[in-house]
């Protein structure tokens, strides 16, 4: 845990290792020549002056840093995509080697649309290879609680995960699918959490034409730990392109 504190510690000031010791040695070498020479001159009431000063000016120093340092801390997240996902009917998902795996994004995806009706997966032969699509929609999809017909879940799975034509396509193909069915392309959301980056790229450019949102699920960064901050996981938008979501929504830039 001390070492975890100290790593922190140096990650912020940008101090390497030697260095951060020798300060810290001159530093008490320092207070015992103070606290020594305030005894001789004034007795235990100039150690314990010296000492209040000592403490104010580090408070204050600390006080300093921390306002520097609080903005870095704070979350960065403020695009709606979860309040948003609530709200859709129908989800393109780009479907990744690991989307099957437990605690993954697919299954937090299906907790949040609440009101998904229609569902469909941009796969790969080797995600097929390993029955990623199938364990999705038997297990994943059940434990989920959500409840989508077999006639409204559409699998495209003979995209090359380096083409980014082939997920283009595929991504227009689903999205006109759901058009057809009567759902608004602000109804209509594209996630892109899973995938390479060419899959990723393709389903941009597709959902981007048709006027439909595409999503991630990203995460605060937390500066001092380097790491994504815990809890902190939400769905993004990209880009928005509808000042709301339903049949009747206008478009941001009308």
């Amino acid at each position: 845990m001390i070492k975890h504190h100290v790593s922190r510690l140096r990650r912020i000031a940008g101090i390497p290792s030697g260095l951060a010791l020798a300060a810290l040695a001159t530093f008490y070498l320092l207070v015992n020549a103070v606290t020594y020479e305030s005894a001789q001159v004034g007795g235990a009431a100039a150690v314990w002056g010296v000492t209040a000063l000592s403490m104010a000016a580090t408070g204050l120093l600390f006080a300093r840093w921390q306002r520097s340092v609080a903005p870095a801390l704070q979350p960065a997240l403020d695009q709606p995509g979860s309040l948003r996902l609530g709200q859709r009917r129908g989800v393109v998902v780009l479907v990744g080697l690991d989307s099957a795996e437990p605690g993954t994004t697919f299954l937090r995806l299906l907790e949040t649309a609440s009101r998904i009706e229609y569902l469909a997966l941009i796969a790969t032969p080797q995600t097929e290879l390993r029955a990623v699509v199938p364990t999705m929609i038997t297990r994943l999809l059940p434990r989920s609680g959500r409840t989508v017909p077999a006639s409204r879940i559409r699998v495209w799975d003979q995209n090359s995960a380096e083409s980014l034509a082939s997920v283009e396509q595929s991504i227009s193909e689903a999205i006109a699918w759901m058009t057809r069915h009567g759902l608004h392309p602000s109804e209509i959301v594209v996630d892109a959490s899973k995938g390479r980056r060419s899959m990723q790229f393709g389903a941009l450019i597709a959902a981007d034409h048709l006027m439909v949102e595409l999503q991630y699920l990203a995460a605060d960064w937390h500066q001092l730990d380097n790491r994504p901050r815990a809890g902190s996981e939400e769905f993004s938008v990209v880009r928005e392109h509808w000042r709301t979501v339903g049949p009747g929504a206008e478009p941001l830039n009308a």
